[in-house]
């Protein structure tokens, strides 16, 4: 039984090795083509407060409308062109910019996205401000132009070999773990009757 044990320990150490290995961030060759990046914005705000940049990213969430004017959110993060499923590499983490612009302008935008769809990809001018007076502080960019180029669609969510070792994998540690917590169920009940 003990023997028993110590494979279903094998087993379910051997799952988490394959999940474990699984986890690598590449060198991610898809970068975003913002001089400033969002991630430049952040790291270096009053460089660029005040002055004009021009944003690309993936129009993503959802059209908040305030009157004549309206919020939309920009990431130009390693997943603004495609995301992993599509062969985009991990790298790093979400990023982008809140953008404040004309109602008008804002609807242009047909496509938001989400976890089902790759929004528009959209550039805007206008001005980078660390410390919004306006909105209370918060960091955003006042936009005065806006351009789609390129039109969202449905993301691809293919079922890929990789997926079906992970789900192999974690499915071969949880029966091997199971298995190993009903052994030691089943010892201790036996060890106490002794």
């Amino acid at each position: 039984m003990l023997r028993r044990g110590k494979t279903l320990i094998l087993v379910a150490l051997a799952g988490f090795a394959l999940v474990l290995g699984g986890c690598r961030v590449a060198d991610n060759p898809q970068r975003s083509p913002n001089d400033p990046s969002s991630g430049a914005l952040v790291d270096a705000p009053n460089d660029w407060d005040g002055k004009e940049v021009t944003f690309t990213g993936e129009a993503i969430g959802e059209l908040m409308v305030r009157g004549g004017k309206a919020w939309i959110h920009l990431n130009d993060d390693a997943y603004y062109l495609k995301n992993v499923e599509e062969g985009a590499h991990l790298g790093g983490y979400n990023s982008g910019m809140s953008v404040w612009l004309d109602t008008e302008l804002a609807r242009e935008i047909d496509i938001f996205g989400d976890y089902k769809l790759q929004g528009d990809v959209v550039t805007i001018v206008g001005v980078y401000n660390a410390a919004c007076g306006e909105h209370g502080g918060d960091m955003d960019v006042h936009a005065e132009t806006l351009e789609i180029t390129a039109p969202g669609r449905p993301a691809e969510d293919p079922v890929t070999t990789g997926k079906l070792l992970w789900a192999i994998g974690l499915a071969v540690a949880a029966g091997g773990l199971y298995a190993l917590s009903r052994s030691w169920d089943s010892l201790s009940r036996h060890g106490s009757r002794a």
